[in-house]
């Protein structure tokens, strides 16, 4: 379970990355960013509503509702279902385009932020906490750095990368480093889990050294691969784009009412049952959205692209 969980670290960085790469760009007409923050503010809402109140409606047909139910379900509502966080960060960097744009006009500058990035949220955690130098930490803590050390690095770094041509010579060392921060990940979070008796997820976070080689060396893979001269028929690709934020939103729910009737991850052997429920909620999310899609009023308050 721990080396699939290993495998698919990379998503969320690379959609940031690749969030940045169409935004960020100096050249790029300005981007409605009001009209975007407020149509992830009502995404999340419409969303959360869903997963909050899902639950009352259930229990009140049964004929078990209380008002202990519904405050919590209005709490949960409030803050949005488990994994709806990313929406959250994907508004605020929405609001921070303007800045990132003025940080990539010049090259020089947006150097100097990524290298900084870097530093303080990837290299200096990694060290100060191998070493045991926590104090260290807290007085860098202190500067107050916020902007270098969140996720927000991620949204400039795909533009970086894209308009940078990097040498094949260096681009086998990024592949190789990527190959070696896949297969050291699960053996990171095993120790880890070991030494201190809980699940350890720390190697698994967009803030992971790790993680972070891990992901440059996708994102460089695709960017210069030749897969995607092979495609045909772009277009079924296009349409199929336009379902993932709906697939993304409404795979837990299949995933929770699998549980519920005791399908899950270690009902069988692992290696069997991630692939085969991965598969199933994917198919079953696809044709939620494929119908969503097809229902106007539904597509508009659902899916991101309600076009």
């Amino acid at each position: 379970m721990t080396v699939y969980n290993s495998l698919t670290r990379f998503a969320v960085p690379v959609f940031f990355m690749l969030s940045g790469l169409f935004l960020v760009a100096p050249e790029r007409e300005n981007v409605a960013i009001g009209k975007r923050v407020l149509r992830l503010v009502m995404l999340f809402y419409v969303w959360s509503a869903f997963y909050a109140f899902q639950g009352i409606a259930v229990d009140t047909l049964k004929g078990a509702f209380s008002m202990e139910v519904f405050r919590a379900a209005v709490e949960r509502f409030i803050f949005g279902h488990i994994h709806m966080w990313f929406l959250q960060i994907l508004c605020g960097f929405y609001l921070l385009i303007p800045i990132a744009r003025q940080i990539s006009a010049k090259r020089e500058t947006l150097r100097y932020y990524l290298l900084l990035w870097i530093v303080f949220r990837f290299l200096v955690p990694t060290l100060t906490e191998a070493f045991g130098l926590a104090t260290l930490q807290a007085r860098i803590d202190s500067l107050g750095l916020d902007m270098l050390v969140g996720n927000f690095g991620y949204f400039l770094l795909g533009y970086y990368l894209n308009t940078t041509n990097i040498r094949k010579k260096v681009r086998w060392c990024i592949y190789a480093m990527g190959i070696g921060a896949w297969i050291l990940t699960p053996f990171l979070t095993i120790g880890s889990c070991i030494k201190s008796g809980t699940y350890v997820e720390k190697w698994f976070s967009p803030g992971s050294l790790n993680i972070l080689v891990m992901t440059i060396a996708v994102f460089v893979f695709f960017q210069y691969g030749k897969a995607f001269e092979q495609v045909k028929r772009a277009d079924i690709w296009g349409k199929l784009s336009r379902y993932t934020f709906f697939v993304y939103m409404s795979h837990m729910f299949v995933l929770e009412k699998l549980n519920l009737v005791g399908i899950t991850t270690v009902s069988y052997p692992a290696v069997i049952s991630i692939p085969v429920m991965t598969v199933f909620i994917f198919i079953v999310s696809l044709f939620g959205a494929f119908v969503a899609g097809h229902i106007p009023f539904v597509r508009k308050i659902v899916m991101l692209a309600s076009g």
